[in-house]
């Protein structure tokens, strides 16, 4: 089942549910035909969380009328995925890059909010707002939180905000805590801003403690302590409290 629906002047949200069949396909280059007999343009929010499957002759429509789901593909200024699927979201990354001067950006269910004021133009940055500082009531710490997704920009804004905050300051101590967290766009690894940002925050701490995340940073974690100089120590999400403790040692 799918349903469209306008939720500004500029932009409309589509919700697929279910088995995506033959007549929602139909429905959807339906859709597709008359945006593009209207001039194309605006914003687009696919929310794909409830989907189960996709019939074969939903496919073969979709197949038959690509010229046409293409043209208004390439018209939509914000395209916005919201998914708990990896499937798909993988799928939407991989379909994104393949497009070139298409560009999706993937959220997982519980960043549909953000997903939302993206494409109502409401946030400039896809993902902005996934760094941010948490006021733990220790001023020696210094301490943020990382949820939803890390994009370039984001994590640039990240990085400013931790030189700001260790370049005024005698502050030595870091606690990161990684919650919801759906990893990082790869671009990210090519930003100098961010390269330096980290050389320069490894020199300066003393103590650095990540409370939360998936498995391999901890194993990552752990290959590096010897490498660096601030001690770190990784505590699951639960543990915040003795990761503060270690931290003042």
């Amino acid at each position: 089942m799918i349903n469209i629906q306008q939720i500004s002047d500029t932009a409309h949200r589509m919700v697929v549910m279910g088995e995506f069949l033959q007549a929602d396909a139909e429905k959807l280059v339906e859709f597709a035909r008359e945006r593009n007999k209207a001039g194309g343009g605006g914003n687009i929010l696919i929310d794909v969380t409830a989907v189960t499957d996709f019939s074969f002759s939903a496919v073969a429509i979709e197949l038959a009328h690509m010229p046409t789901l293409f043209k208004w593909i390439y018209g939509l200024g914000r395209i916005a995925v919201v998914s708990d699927n990896d499937w798909v979201r993988t799928g939407a990354r991989l379909e994104s890059a393949l497009l070139p001067g298409v560009v999706y950006e993937v959220y997982d269910e519980d960043e549909a909010d953000a997903a939302l004021a993206w494409v109502l133009g409401k946030t400039d940055g896809a993902h902005r707002g996934a760094v941010h500082e948490l006021d733990i009531g220790k001023p020696d710490i210094a301490a943020y939180e990382i949820t939803g997704r890390l994009d370039r920009e984001e994590s640039e804004r990240g990085t400013a905000m931790l030189r700001a905050r260790f370049g005024d300051s005698d502050c030595s101590r870091l606690m990161l805590v990684i919650r919801n967290w759906h990893g990082f766009d790869a671009d990210t690894m090519f930003s100098s801003e961010v390269f330096s940002g980290k050389l320069e925050l490894m020199g300066k701490l003393d103590r650095y403690a990540i409370v939360g995340g998936p498995a391999w940073i901890k194993s990552m974690a752990g290959l590096m302590d010897p490498l660096i100089k601030p001690k770190l120590r990784c505590f699951d999400l639960d543990k915040q409290d003795e990761a503060i403790a270690w931290l003042e040692g």
